[in-house]
């Protein structure tokens, strides 16, 4: 299937045009407060006016953010019986007994609770759990979940889908570390072998381009707030991307990939793949066109996840003389 994404809700009505079967779109709206969040959904309400296609709303699956004033608004679009499973299985992410718990949950988190409405809410503990708690008719149910509701979704859509390659990092790459999660710092300790570059309150320093650079926002010597830390980490790595043309983009934490790309005037991805689990590859199609994106949530991925990316940049370094792309960025 062929999956678009748009990166803000302004840019939504270009990725219906694109002929997908599949259209996604960030409403950036976990950080905002509910009467804001409202606004956006009724932009994206009024976007996708007349469609009439499987409906799902994509949630953090820990429930952050303001989930039930969004469904206000969303579930307007799908009158009716609601299926919420923010479980995702493969990844260690769990529901029981309708609360969500497993791996970077410190609680149960309550799921009617936190979408603020009635709900079917299986238990997930496995994909096969998922598959069996989707309706026979998929058009009629406002689904509402993660990863794990979006695959049993796919399964039950493409059944038999067709041999895909799998998704692989291009070289030169550029990473650009914003996440402060937990998981993710875990992730970086076990990153070994490889110069990262600190940057600071999110400062980046100049440094030349080569075929694998790393940057990771960290505390400076002065606290700042963490969206001026974002915003300095997001200049820094749009411009590191443009200097540098790298073939490839890793983004670690959504807020993170979101801002940069931003930055880069990317508006439309275009889903490749996955190369490692939770970790998708994507195309931009406007900005930089022919970038390979690949992004990761900061609560997300085992402790190996960024040392086997980093393993993966090393082959492929090694079969990809530096530079791999020509000037302008085009696979």
């Amino acid at each position: 299937m062929r999956v678009v994404a748009a990166l803000g809700v302004d840019h939504l009505p270009r990725a219906l045009a694109q002929d997908a079967h599949v259209v996604a779109v960030s409403t950036g709206s976990r950080e905002l407060a509910p009467a804001v969040a409202r606004a956006v959904m009724t932009a994206v309400r009024d976007a996708a006016a007349g469609f009439s296609g499987i409906l799902f709303k994509k949630v953090d699956s820990r429930l952050k953010g303001p989930v039930a004033a969004e469904l206000d608004v969303v579930s307007t679009m799908r009158p009716g019986p609601v299926l919420a499973c923010p479980a995702i299985p493969r990844l260690g992410r769990y529901v029981v007994d309708g609360a969500v718990t497993g791996a970077g949950v410190d609680a149960p988190i309550d799921v009617r609770s936190a979408i603020g409405r009635a709900a079917t809410v299986p238990d997930a503990t496995a994909d096969t759990d998922i598959n069996a708690a989707l309706p026979d008719i998929l058009g009629q149910t406002l689904f509402v979940g993660a990863a794990g509701l979006a695959e049993a979704l796919a399964r039950r859509l493409a059944p038999a889908p067709l041999a895909r390659r799998a998704a692989r990092l291009t070289m030169p790459t550029v990473w650009g570390i914003g996440s402060r999660d937990a998981v993710t710092l875990g992730q970086l300790s076990v990153l070994r072998h490889h110069t990262i570059i600190k940057a600071p309150n999110g400062d980046v320093p100049e440094t030349d381009p080569a075929p694998m650079t790393i940057a990771q926002l960290v505390p400076g010597p002065q606290a700042v707030s963490a969206s001026q830390a974002g915003h300095r980490f997001a200049e820094g790595m749009s411009r590191l991307t443009r200097n540098g043309m790298p073939s490839s983009l890793f983004a670690c934490g959504g807020e993170t990939a979101s801002a940069v790309l931003a930055r880069l005037d990317v508006t439309l991805l275009e889903i490749v793949g996955e190369i490692l689990p939770g970790v998708p590859v994507s195309r931009a199609l406007d900005g930089l066109p022919g970038l390979d994106v690949i992004t990761k949530s900061g609560g997300f991925g085992a402790e190996d996840t960024l040392r086997r990316l980093a393993d993966l940049a090393e082959t492929a370094g090694r079969s990809q003389p530096y530079p791999a792309k020509d000037p302008a960025g085009i696979g």
